[in-house]
Order: C-alpha cells, then sequence, then structure tokens
C-alpha cells in the first residue's frame, strides 16, 4: 500500500486525459524520467497500465487507469471533489492511518499498532484529519466519517486488494484473512474462524473455511475474532456465543482485536446479547437472537449456565 504526493498528482492528471509520457511530464512540470519513475510506482501499485502505442508520434506507451477496483474508486473520488486537493489527505503515513480507521471505530492505540506509525506522527495528522472532517472521534474512539462514503470505500478496497487465491475477508499490509471453498486448500494455509472450533470443543461443520496469512499459532481470541466474518445466521451467531462462554473470554483481550479487524460495533452488540434477557433480539451489525435455538446449541457443548 503505497500512494505519495507526486504519484496522486500524477494519476490525477492521467484521470484528466494526460495519456503519454509527454503530456504527463508537462502537466507535472518534471522531466520525462523523473514522471517514469512516478509512473513506474502507480503501475506497480496496480493503479495505472501502459498500453504500446504506435498511433501517436512520439510516444512509444498510453497511460490508462488500471481496471482494478481500488484505481476505479480513486479516480471516482477525484472526480466527484475536483476542488479538494487529496494530497494532504490521502497520501503516505496519513493513508495508512486512515485505512486503519476505515472500517469501525479504534482507538489510537490500536491504529498506532496496525499500521505501525508513531505516536508522534498520529498526533501530526490527527489536527488536519479531524479539521476537515475526514475523521470522526466518540470519546477515546476514532473512525472514518460517513460523511465520506467515496473515500472509505476506496480506502477498505484499496487495503483489502490481494491476488489471493480465495474470497478476501480482511487485510491490512502483509496479513490477510480469506475463506476458501476447496477443502483440499486450507492444508496450505492457516485455518481459523469456525473450522478451528473444533480445537476449544465447539466442533462446527464447515463447507468453506477461514485462513490467515503469514502462518502462524492463533489464540482461541484470534479463532474467534475471525469467526464474526462468518457469523451471518442465528446459527453461527449462537455457535460463536457458545465458543466464547465455554473457553471463558475475556473482553479485555478481545476487544483490541476487534478493533483491530474493524469488528468494534458487531463484537459490542455481541457482549450486550450476553446481557440480554428477551427471547429474541436483534441488532443491526448481528443476525437475530433466538434464545431458545441458543440455548439448545449452548447445551449440546455442555454449556450450561445460560
Amino acid at each position: 500500500m503505497k500512494l505519495t504526493k507526486p504519484m496522486l498528482k500524477a494519476f490525477y492528471h492521467i484521470t484528466q486525459g494526460e495519456n503519454t509520457l509527454t503530456k504527463l511530464s508537462g502537466a507535472l512540470g518534471k522531466s520525462k524520467y523523473w514522471t517514469d519513475l512516478v509512473l513506474s510506482s502507480l503501475e506497480k501499485e496496480e493503479f495505472i497500465v501502459k498500453s504500446k502505442n504506435f498511433s501517436i508520434t512520439g510516444s512509444r506507451f498510453i497511460i490508462e487507469v488500471a481496471s482494478t477496483a481500488h484505481a476505479s474508486k480513486l479516480r471516482d473520488l477525484l472526480f466527484k471533489y475536483q476542488g479538494i486537493s487529496f494530497e494532504k489527505i490521502l497520501t503516505d503515513g496519513r493513508l495508512l492511518f486512515l485505512m486503519a480507521l476505515s472500517e469501525d471505530w479504534i482507538t489510537k492505540e490500536v491504529a498506532m499498532q496496525l499500521s505501525k506509525l508513531s505516536k508522534y506522527s498520529i498526533d501530526r495528522y490527527m489536527p488536519s484529519l479531524k479539521n476537515r472532517g475526514v475523521i470522526v472521534k466518540k470519546k477515546m474512539l476514532y473512525r472514518v466519517s460517513e460523511r465520506w462514503p467515496l473515500m472509505k470505500d476506496f480506502l477498505i478496497t484499496y487495503k483489502n486488494y490481494s491476488k489471493v487465491n480465495g474470497q478476501v475477508k480482511w487485510k491490512y499490509g502483509e496479513e490477510t484473512i480469506f475463506q476458501v471453498n476447496n477443502q483440499d486448500l486450507v492444508h496450505d494455509h492457516t485455518t481459523t474462524g469456525l473450522h478451528e472450533y473444533k480445537v476449544y470443543g465447539v466442533q462446527v461443520g464447515v463447507i468453506s473455511a477461514l485462513c490467515v496469512l503469514p502462518k502462524r499459532k492463533l489464540s482461541k481470541e484470534d479463532i474467534f475474532i475471525h469467526s464474526l466474518f462468518e457469523v451471518d445466521d442465528p446459527r453461527t451467531l449462537h455457535l460463536a456465543l457458545t465458543f466464547y462462554l465455554k473457553n471463558k473470554l475475556e473482553y479485555e483481550k478481545v476487544m483490541p482485536l476487534a478493533m483491530k479487524y474493524g469488528k468494534y460495533t458487531m463484537f459490542e452488540d455481541f457482549v450486550k446479547l450476553l446481557k440480554a434477557k428477551e427471547d429474541k433480539v436483534k441488532f443491526e451489525s448481528l443476525p437475530i437472537f433466538d434464545r431458545k435455538d441458543f440455548i439448545r446449541i449452548a447445551h449440546m457443548y455442555g454449556v450450561n449456565y445460560v
């Protein structure tokens, strides 16, 4: 994930039709050699593609916006807000910081761990991003403002871009959580989520599996939080509740992971369910909770105190 000020400025001019090295270097006021280095960075990040050209005199290639989702979304964002200088918002360390805040509420400390940015850098970025309304604060939590849906969409799409063989659920840097349907593929990766509940006493039959890269040893807290990417109906919700209670997971240990993986709101609602007394409960971030079915599933796995 890399987007510098020269890269963003060059990308903007490309969207405006400066589609040859000569035109682009002229628009940027830089040498062709310097401009070509910037183009190489954009090409590496798959924001642009170079096509061989034989129709324009003096130009060996034509520059076009790549067909990748993140390139398209950045182009749409720049077109929508042409009067705004995104070079002071979406480049360098600011980009990494905003990506950490792009999915849900997160503390500054967890954002630092995720982005690998120093406290000094984040404190330097914070005032201008807040003043521009790019990020919002709630107590000690931060996130990208809902007033910028196109920006948020771009940040998540670019952050999650991967060529891994599977459906990406979450990605930041080299760490990737993805789903595979072919069980033969799981042997090449570290499996997590519902597939690994069995290690901690909750056997679940699944036709697909979550995997995580790079390979590493996972804690029960990791497995639980990863499984929230699979909670999409009452059955998986009740299994997740059972796993949480059976393994006596602690809120304080799980919450930092929930923030890291963009599951803060979902986990907060999950914890509220544990205190609920109603027979049926529905939170926006979760499937409907059915107490009778939950008790039935919990008892199956020896959780009798619900």
